[in-house]
């Protein structure tokens, strides 16, 4: 990880401030994914604002890179503005960690294969690491962020209605489920107070039977019709029945009802 210069971060620097439960997830997944996970597990307590945990079963941080994994504007996605063309990761600005980091209290726990064992880091406001301690979890990364807003009653008093602390696990649930449904092979899971709220996994049947086969190319077929030859689809479990098609005539001669 290497810090941005003071030109390219006044360029991308958005101030970025977290405002909601909902923010502290949607990061720390982005953050999973862009260490290539294919396994992610997130775990609220008290609607997160208690405890969040992500954990991931990615390539982790190097130990190199912790003192400064927190601190803001040092990330190892890009060098400068012009990399922007080129981006093919969600975080980029190295803004995300330092600023839960300003309202919560966090550790990481993380380990690559190169290390023997995880390391379990807690982090002061300013992202800097105040202690560390060797761990039991296996490769990937695990941030724990507890006591969000403590420092801000104000913010953690938007939460003292059930109805808005439901609502914005409603809303974390559609964010995974977002996810999940665009990365069919990540494997996404997410737990309430030690309960299960949601399993975002994809789910394939072993067998399909002819009709589900039939309806699901013919919905593909009308799809076709209705986007003007773009064929589109949502339903990951197609997958490894077919090879998708390539171009549209492809697509118009894999859809059509008689070919079965």
């Amino acid at each position: 990880m290497h810090q941005l210069s003071a030109h390219t971060v006044r360029l991308l620097s958005s101030a970025q401030v977290v405002a909601s439960v909902l923010n502290v997830v949607k990061e720390l997944t982005e953050n999973a994914l862009d260490a290539d996970a294919t396994a992610i597990d997130v775990k609220l307590e008290n609607f997160g604002l208690e405890r969040i945990e992500v954990r991931d079963n990615g390539i982790g941080i190097r130990a190199e890179d912790a003192p400064v994994m927190g601190v803001r504007h040092f990330t190892s996605k890009i060098s400068s503005h012009e990399d922007l063309e080129t981006l093919q990761t969600y975080g980029f600005r190295g803004e995300a960690l330092g600023s839960i980091c300003a309202v919560a209290e966090v550790t990481v726990t993380t380990k690559t294969k190169d290390d023997d064992v995880s390391v379990q880091y807690s982090l002061d406001s300013s992202g800097n690491i105040v202690s560390q301690k060797p761990s039991h979890l296996g490769q990937g990364t695990t941030v724990s962020v507890q006591r969000l807003f403590r420092n801000l009653p104000v913010r953690r008093q938007l939460y003292s209605s059930s109805k808005k602390c439901r609502e914005e696990l409603r809303r974390i649930q559609e964010v995974l489920t977002a996810f999940a449904i665009v990365k069919p092979e990540l494997r996404i899971a997410l737990y309430h107070n030690k309960g299960e709220a949601v399993r975002l996994v994809r789910q394939m049947p072993s067998r399909f039977s002819r009709a589900e086969v039939t309806e699901t190319l013919r919905r593909m077929c009308a799809e076709l019709e209705r986007s003007h030859g773009t064929c589109l689809h949502g339903r990951p479990f197609l997958r490894p029945l077919v090879d998708l098609p390539r171009t549209d005539e492809e697509a118009r001669t894999l859809a059509a009802p008689a070919a079965l």
